[in-house]
């Protein structure tokens, strides 16, 4: 069988042409519609990790990368510009703002093209205080095509802190106790954010303290500028005093701490001493009493100061009393008011005469003070004395009237008279 030819008429080929045209024409417009409805947005991609130490400036910084699809050269594949170092197509501006993630108001960013259709995205800015900031960058075309997304990370150190200077003398700090220590310290931070020219002299995140070495709780000190003594502007002050009691072993320092710390987690100390000596306990005037005999009385037999002033407590001393007639017993002491106290104790004389007291006082830091009293006891009563008459009860007397046939009358002294009623 041979092969059938199909013939069509000029007419027919120039039908089927047109109908292949227009086929073509509609695949061409279809594909040029589905490329017009996709709009590819600004891709954000990540920019470079910053490490720094704060106050110290970040100049430049690479924080983000994008790619725009609306903005390629479509005409030149990426094999063929492989040869150059950056190609991007300029028919689109962008502006681009950095969020630094620390509280401080957004920057704006530095635009260039990176790479083969590839822009970055660069900003400085100075971190004031350490810790760890996310990044977040906005992009915006000027097509008002825009993208935004958190595209880096900062992490930034605690700068050091130094101790500068003190008030210290050159050795300890040596007072008497009830005196007043007074202790001036100053600290320098690296963090050149600090101070500022219409904000705070220092970081506000440093904190000071005060161990004063006696057991006494540590003592939060509220940082200042340092004193005029101190040519440091700029530098952390620490300004406190304290009022010792002095050591129960003589010749005993104590050990002053002063500690800066940052919340970033740096911390500065210095240490001192100081020599605190006891203060002198004074005798008051010589007692002088009557103490009853053969009953209790509870007297005060002497009393004394110590120039501790308020820093002297009762619970500083103890007292023994010899009462001057072979006994002897623990005394009890009140304050009578700062500084001064009273010893009293409680005897029973069974003796009359004249007593000689000793009174001897020690305190806790080994002084000891040594008091006399006088004590006078009256003549005890003997067997056979006269006493005191005692008046009869007002029913006696009607009764006695009664039974003994007496004429009964009260004197003015108060003494009875009867005499016997004659009939």
């Amino acid at each position: 069988m041979g092969t059938r030819t199909q013939r069509f008429s000029i007419g027919t080929w120039l039908t089927l042409i047109g109908v292949a045209a227009a086929a073509s024409a509609l695949a061409i417009l279809m594909a040029s519609v589905r490329v017009g409805a996709t709009t590819s947005p600004i891709l954000l991609t990540a920019g470079d990790p910053i490490t720094a130490v704060e106050g110290n400036g970040v100049q430049d910084h690479v924080v983000a990368h994008f790619t725009d699809a609306d903005n390629v050269v479509p005409s030149i594949n990426v094999a063929q510009r492989a040869p150059l170092a950056v190609s991007c197509n300029d028919q689109d501006t962008y502006t681009a703002s950095i969020n630094w993630g620390d509280g401080s108001a957004a920057g704006s960013g530095t635009v260039s093209c990176s790479g083969p259709d590839t822009w970055q995205v660069a900003g400085s800015h100075t971190y004031k205080d350490s810790g760890t900031f996310n990044i977040t960058v906005t992009v915006n075309d000027s097509d008002d095509a825009t993208a935004t997304g958190q595209t880096d990370t900062a992490t930034i150190s605690d700068a050091d802190l130094e101790f500068d200077w003190s008030n210290a003398p050159d050795g300890p700090y040596v007072k008497v106790e009830g005196g007043s220590v007074q202790v001036q310290a100053a600290f320098f931070d690296n963090n050149p954010a600090f101070p500022e020219s219409e904000g705070p002299a220092f970081d506000p995140g440093i904190t000071t303290k005060i161990n004063w070495g006696d057991g006494s709780a540590v003592q939060s000190v509220t940082p200042s500028n340092p004193p005029s003594a101190c040519e440091c502007f700029g530098d952390i002050g620490v300004s406190a005093s304290h009022v010792y009691d002095a050591p129960k072993v003589a010749g005993t320092k104590y050990t002053i701490t002063v500690t800066a710390s940052d919340d970033g987690g740096s911390t500065a100390s210095v240490t001192f001493n100081a020599e605190i000596s006891d203060a002198a306990l004074t005798v008051g005037a010589a007692k002088s009493f009557v103490a009853p005999g053969a009953q209790a009385s509870t007297p005060v037999v002497a009393s004394f100061t110590d120039a501790a002033g308020s820093q002297a407590a009762v619970g500083d001393f103890t007292a023994t009393i010899n009462w001057g007639d072979g006994s002897s017993s623990t005394g009890t002491l009140t304050q009578t008011a700062a500084g001064a106290f009273d010893v009293k104790g409680t005897h029973t004389y069974a003796t009359a005469g004249t007593k000689s007291l000793t009174i001897k006082v020690d305190d806790e830091e080994g002084q000891t003070l040594s008091m006399t009293a006088t004590a006078t006891v009256p003549a005890l009563p003997t067997t056979g004395q006269p006493q005191t008459p005692v008046q009869p009860s007002t029913p006696l007397v009607p009764l006695l009237a009664l039974v003994f046939g007496l004429a009964i009358a009260v004197g003015g002294s108060g003494l009875i008279v009867a005499r016997r009623i004659r009939h």
